[in-house]
């Protein structure tokens, strides 16, 4: 039958003696460190820890073994517990008591369970366990708490495609088709674009104190969008209010309808400036500028006009510019010729051929279809500029850059700067919180203007905080799209004339000879020639 080990101290009259009770059939047995760390917490004297050991191990066979020629006062058997700082869990170590003294006993537990407040999650058979087969010196759990059981965060699910990219679509014959971009996430009247699948807060669970504990905090979620939509009345689905076009913008969702120009934007349009898409059926002339807070599609020429897109530009034709017309999209360009031209895009640029112009894109400029020229002017993409031609047999200056964006740095150097200084400001204004608080905590009253001035300052660095947080949140995003990537490259389908200017990130290389079929990369310090 088991039976776990255990020892006892004797008092005699010629001093204090050790007794072992040896374990049966794979009981515990305890270990001279548990008679040393007993001895230590009655401050038993013994002679060293060597003869200890020794007393321990002559004790084996049953014989009682002088450890002290002096006695000690008896005492009875005690616990000692361990309560985790969450309140979850109690454990209890049993210590035998001398011979002839009164073990310990489940009514003294429960009384030191009530004088340290333990009322819930006890495990009366490892208690009772423990007192009847004499666990000394083991940790055994006495109680446990119930944890809680822990809710999800609520889902926002959107019903369109978040994330659309321009790309015409290239026919056998090599043309560019600028008619199936599919750009438009068309929405009709009453149609659910988002809903939120709500949180589940969860079950709460209790302490060994009896005190509940709280499941983890999840987070709700709420819609953001702008006109022309509604929420429902039980709040979980975002319903558009018109026909028209929706997307996302950051976590905002928008939905505008279309404005419809059946006409050229000239003298009887005068300039257009419109929150969504702008569909015009025909030309932009000369000195006319059109704004739109989503995409701008054009059916006919741009001339030397300004176009300024939130989102995506479409010239089912193309521009030419005169040396004063400006295409600017936060998304993507696509035109089937930019001649003369100044051409911004925070996506890609999609042509089929540019001529003596200035196009700039933080994604890929691909000059494709049946021309594919890209000649004269200056041409950067954040990735990769792609061409038939480039520069020309007589020798036109023609710029290609890919890599870091210039313009970008800048930005990004105004939004460090503007960080430090705002930290400045901050910590100059916590400054004074701090003295004011101190003043307040000394005198136990501020004057009425220093309750003003606490106020106000308070006020200030909230405002601030927020101010930083988006600033440096601005800041992880350019820093993204500015570091040099390790694929940027110039592609050329055709042919690189001599007098083309050639930048991936700080290398620089000017071409001095025809070469076909091939692209050029960015290796170590220098611009190096590889096939296609």
């Amino acid at each position: 039958m088991k039976r776990n080990g255990y020892f006892q101290l004797e008092n005699k009259t010629d001093g204090l003696y050790l007794n072992r009770i040896m374990a049966m059939d794979g009981g515990y047995e305890p270990s001279v460190e548990d008679l040393i760390s007993y001895c230590n917490k009655k401050s038993i004297p013994y002679d060293n820890a060597v003869a200890l050991k020794n007393a321990y191990e002559q004790a084996a066979d049953g014989s009682s073994v002088r450890i002290s020629e002096g006695t000690v006062t008896a005492f009875s058997g005690w616990c000692e517990y361990v309560f985790d700082p969450d309140g979850m869990k109690a454990v209890a170590v049993l210590y035998p008591a001398m011979k002839g003294m009164p073990e310990m006993d489940m009514a003294e537990l429960q009384a030191d369970l009530n004088h340290k407040k333990v009322k819930f999650g006890l495990i009366n058979e490892n208690i009772q366990n423990m007192f009847n087969q004499k666990e000394f010196f083991r940790p055994v759990v006495i109680a446990v708490g119930q944890p809680p059981v822990d809710g999800y965060d609520a889902q926002l699910i959107y019903n369109f495609n978040t994330e659309i990219v321009a790309k015409p679509k290239v026919n056998e014959d090599g043309s560019v088709d600028f008619h199936q971009l599919d750009l438009i996430n068309r929405v009709s009247a009453g149609d659910v674009v988002a809903k939120i699948i709500p949180e589940n807060p969860g079950e709460p669970g209790k302490n060994i104190y009896g005190i509940e504990v709280k499941p983890k905090k999840v987070y709700r979620k709420v819609f953001k969008h702008g006109r022309n939509l509604k929420i429902s009345e039980d709040g979980t689905e975002l319903v558009s209010l018109v026909t028209g076009h929706v997307k996302l913008e950051g976590d905002k969702v928008f939905v505008s309808d279309e404005y419809d120009i059946p006409t050229d934007v000239c003298n009887i349009t005068g300039d257009i400036n419109f929150d969504g898409n702008v569909h015009i059926r025909g030309s932009v002339l000369a000195g006319f500028k059109v704004n739109a807070g989503g995409d701008i599609v054009v059916d006919g020429v741009v001339e030397g006009a300004e176009l300024t897109a939130g989102g995506n530009i479409i010239l089912q034709r193309g521009i030419q510019g005169m040396n004063k017309g400006v295409l600017t999209a936060g998304g993507n360009i696509a035109a089937n010729f930019i001649e003369n031209a100044t051409v911004r895009a925070g996506g890609d640029v999609s042509t089929d051929a540019v001529l003596h112009s200035k196009v700039n894109a933080r994604g890929n400029v691909e000059v494709s279809g049946k021309n594919g020229y890209l000649i004269g002017g200056n041409v950067r993409a954040g990735s990769m500029v792609s061409a038939k031609i480039i520069g020309s047999e007589m020798g036109t200056t023609t710029v290609i850059s890919v890599g870091t964006d210039p313009e970008l740095m800048a930005e990004i150097e105004r939004l460090k700067k503007e960080i430090t200084e705002d930290a400045k400001g901050k910590e100059k204004l916590n400054q004074i919180l701090v003295m004011l608080r101190k003043k307040q905590e000394i005198e136990g009253r501020l004057d009425k203007d220093k309750v003003e001035l606490l106020q106000k300052t308070m006020k200030s660095v909230i405002v601030m905080e927020q101010n930083l947080k988006e600033k440096k949140e601005e800041y992880s995003k350019l820093s993204q799209l500015v570091q040099e990537k390790n694929d940027s490259r110039i592609k050329v389908l055709g042919t690189i004339y001599p007098g083309s200017k050639l930048e991936i990130g700080s290398a620089i290389l000017f071409i001095r000879d025809k070469f076909d079929y091939c692209q050029f990369v960015k290796k170590d310090a220098d611009i190096v020639r590889i096939n296609v």
